[in-house]
């Protein structure tokens, strides 16, 4: 595979998540803030809550597909703490050749320190050969502040200090300390709607040039008790890819998913 993209053409697709990120973090801001005076307080979550999605999915970038996936995920919240499992699978073979395949753990920890402030830890493992990473292990500490909490709108922000090895298949690979920047906004539009949105910035330190930014937004709507459709859209931009491949993966999702809750 080739990088085709023109300098141009790079510089858009890099700007492509940042507007976006930029966009959404000033519309999650304005509106809850409007709202405060009146707003109420949010419930308190489950002790427990997990899914199981079944996705169609469509992606374009360094592999372009309409397949099939599938994730689950599991929260545990044994006070003062917060546990997160997720792993998510998916895999495309086109004429008996194999298309597309991406396999993404990722593993969270918090310890509350006060109601808005609390540490957490990150660990997350990521595969996608047809992007230029044969194996991607990251690690990621720091706090998280909930700037927004309500019943309607909650906003938490995070910054942190980790490292990275990514092994590559066309270059050097990358073993380096890491900072980075997040940030998590909920959206409560009625009782059986949500909107989600998660951006994320990760530097290296070894190369000021090489980073990356995710942003993952999705709304979700309640159908039965157990089951939810949700649509989603997750844009993945390394700033510095292997030679090659681009710079830009997008990926657009409906999911059935089945949910499950226990105080």
């Amino acid at each position: 595979m080739h990088n085709c993209l023109t300098p141009s053409a790079r510089k858009d697709a890099m700007s492509v998540p940042v507007v976006l990120c930029c966009g959404l973090l000033s519309l999650s801001i304005l509106v809850p803030v409007s709202a405060a005076a009146q707003a109420a307080p949010p419930p308190p979550p489950p002790k427990q809550e997990g899914t199981a999605e079944l996705a169609y999915v469509g992606a374009t970038g360094n592999s372009s597909t309409n397949t099939l996936s599938v994730s689950g995920e599991h929260i545990f919240r044994p006070s003062p703490w917060l546990i997160k499992n997720r792993v998510a699978y998916l895999h495309d073979e086109s004429d008996g050749l194999l298309s597309a395949e991406t396999f993404l753990y990722s593993f969270r920890t918090e310890r509350q320190l006060s109601p808005r402030l609390s540490s957490f830890g990150d660990y997350t493992y990521f595969k996608d050969e047809f992007s230029g990473v044969n194996h991607r292990n990251s690690l990621l500490g720091g706090v998280n502040y909930k700037l927004i909490e309500q019943a309607a709108h909650r906003l938490a922000v995070d910054a942190g200090l980790g490292y990275l090895n990514e092994q590559r298949p066309t270059d050097d690979d990358i073993s380096s300390g890491t900072y980075g920047f997040g940030s998590t906004y909920k959206w409560t539009i009625s009782p059986t709607s949500t909107l989600d949105d998660e951006a994320r910035y990760i530097g290296v330190f070894d190369s000021g040039d090489n980073w990356r930014f995710s942003h993952v937004i999705s709304l979700t709507t309640r159908i039965t008790s157990l089951f939810s459709l949700k649509a989603s859209n997750t844009i993945r931009h390394q700033h510095k890819p292997p030679i090659g491949f681009l710079q830009t993966d997008t990926t657009t999702s409906i999911a059935l998913v089945m949910k499950f809750t226990r105080q």
